[in-house]
């Protein structure tokens, strides 16, 4: 509680106003009495000239310095007693206009303290007791609010000492003011052993610097240590005031990384120029990543525009108009092409074979890749189309030629199977190969000719003639049909160890005699 202590002959000169404004602390005039007691050996007495600081006691003396000097002398004061006395500066101000005085006291958690104040025509004398370190720049705060704030620093001090970012701290000049540890492993080993421990030596030169709330734009720069090894760092620089704060972050394995990368890439690309294969790689978004000579030549697309990253939509619009994609009636069914070529080539399922307008054939093939991206293979298949008519026709003159003859023919490979028969065959023994799903082999070719013709052992030997590797030469035989015919049979070695197997039969048909039971029995 604030004590407040009166003097009867000033108080009648400013009760009414004391009363009404202060209502905590009295008023009294100081020039015609003096104080009532005299001050503590102890107090700090300041006096003032107006705002200017004219002289101070002992005590006052050793608790200012230089610096408070050069400072608002008597608004720290003030300040200071306001701390403990709030009414003061409102105190102040009434005695100063009217020339009076006034004591406070306060019982604080450290002792007593007492503020006395007398003024008169423009000069103030302060007297303060029982605050030694009443001018102390240092500002008294609570000790759970001190240990935190002290646990909270070391914290960020160990954070920065073992941070393995490269800080440091520049003026507005550029001067070097404070490093952090890293940063002074870097100048190790960079710098002379002879080199001054400060400043440290500049490591990187100044950029771009974002101010507080802009997005920082980092800068990539090399540093060569004294061992001869370059090192690759990420600079950002932050604007703090009148300083700057910079972080360095070691990107010599991203530079190394994406070195390896563009090696590689540029492998990826000569590789790819010897291909006769196009090839067009697209990523994630659909935007062309990667393309080879043979694409170019394959579709007609020129060189700048496929540089111009266009998407895969583009690229097959571009195909239709140069004419490259097969023709379509419907724009829409085109459209609805093109999104089915994208899902299908994500899932790898992608095969098409394009017949171009201007008779060329190409087989498309599209096949998904990682992170999404999805790369489409054209191959110019004309010559192996071409082949494959021109064989597909030599082998249906090749039939057509076989079916035209008269004898019943067929062919055996070397492993024994069927390749080859014409329609004499067929109708003679009654089966059409081409409609059995299995292969027929020369044992069930003989078994059937066996059950369609009397015991012999002639097809015995043909199985053995067929199936035999070593050499070989023509031969003939003969057996009858069930139906009395007689059959003539010619067996032929062919080229890769194949069998041609032959079959004459005359037209007319023997039907055979009856047996002799039978006929005993017509007779009786």
């Amino acid at each position: 509680m604030t004590a407040l202590l009166f003097q009867p002959a000033f108080f009648l000169f400013a009760a009414g106003l004391a009363t009404g404004l202060l209502g905590c602390f009295a008023l009294r005039k100081s020039r015609p009495s003096p104080p009532t007691s005299a001050p503590a050996p102890s107090a700090q007495i300041f006096t003032f000239e107006g705002e200017e600081l004219v002289g101070v006691n002992a005590p006052a003396r050793a608790a200012l310095s230089a610096e408070d000097l050069e400072q608002d002398t008597r608004k720290r004061l003030i300040q200071r007693l306001a701390d403990i006395f709030p009414q003061f500066p409102r105190a102040l101000d009434i005695a100063m206009q009217e020339s009076a005085a006034f004591e406070l006291s306060e019982l604080t958690t450290s002792g007593p303290v007492s503020a006395s104040v007398a003024c008169d025509a423009g000069h103030c004398r302060i007297t303060v007791s029982g605050l030694p370190n009443l001018m102390a720049s240092r500002v008294l705060v609570d000790r759970d609010v001190s240990e935190s704030v002290g646990q909270e620093l070391a914290i960020l001090q160990g954070t920065v000492a073992t941070s393995p970012t490269v800080i440091w701290r520049e003026d507005r000049v550029g001067n070097i003011d404070w490093v952090n540890a890293s940063y002074v492993s870097l100048v190790e080993q960079f710098a002379p052993a002879d080199q001054e421990a400060w400043p440290p030596r500049r490591l990187f030169e100044g950029g771009q610097i974002a101010a507080p709330g802009e997005k920082a734009h980092p800068r990539r720069s090399p540093l060569t240590l004294k061992d001869g090894t370059t090192r690759w760092f990420d600079i950002t620089s932050f604007g703090h005031g009148n300083t700057t704060l910079h972080y360095a972050c070691d990107a010599s394995k991203t530079v190394q990384a994406e070195e390896s990368l563009r090696n590689f890439m540029q492998t990826l690309t000569q590789t790819f120029a010897a291909l006769p294969i196009g090839l067009a790689i697209f990523d994630r978004s659909r935007q062309l990543q990667l393309f080879n000579p043979a694409l170019m030549d394959l579709t007609n697309l020129e060189p700048e525009w496929l540089a111009a990253r266009p998407t895969l939509y583009d690229t097959v619009n571009r195909l239709r108009e140069k004419r490259m994609l097969p023709e379509r009636k419907d724009f829409n069914d085109w459209r609805a092409k093109i999104n089915e070529l994208e899902k299908l080539a994500v899932n790898g399922t992608y095969m098409e074979t394009w017949i171009l307008p201007s008779g060329q054939t190409y087989k498309v093939t599209g096949r998904p890749h990682p992170e999404g991206a999805v790369a489409f293979l054209i191959e110019d298949i004309s010559a192996e189309v071409s082949l494959t008519r021109k064989f597909r026709r030599e082998l249906e003159l090749s039939q057509s030629m076989i079916d035209s003859l008269p004898e019943a023919i067929a062919v055996f490979d070397a492993t024994g199977n069927l390749a080859l028969s014409n329609d004499a065959y067929c109708e003679l023994w009654g089966t059409d190969p081409e409609l059995v799903l299995e292969q027929t082999g020369i044992v069930d070719a003989t078994r059937l000719w066996q059950t369609k013709s009397l015991p012999t052992p002639l097809w015995g030997d043909v199985r053995e003639f067929v199936c035999h590797a070593g050499d070989r030469t023509e031969w003939y035989g003969s057996t009858d049909l069930s139906d009395g015919r007689q059959l003539s049979c010619r067996f032929m070695p062919l080229a890769a160890g194949a069998t041609l197997v032959g079959f004459t039969a005359p037209d007319d048909a023997v039907l055979p005699l009856p047996k002799l039971p039978e006929l005993a029995s017509l007779n009786s």
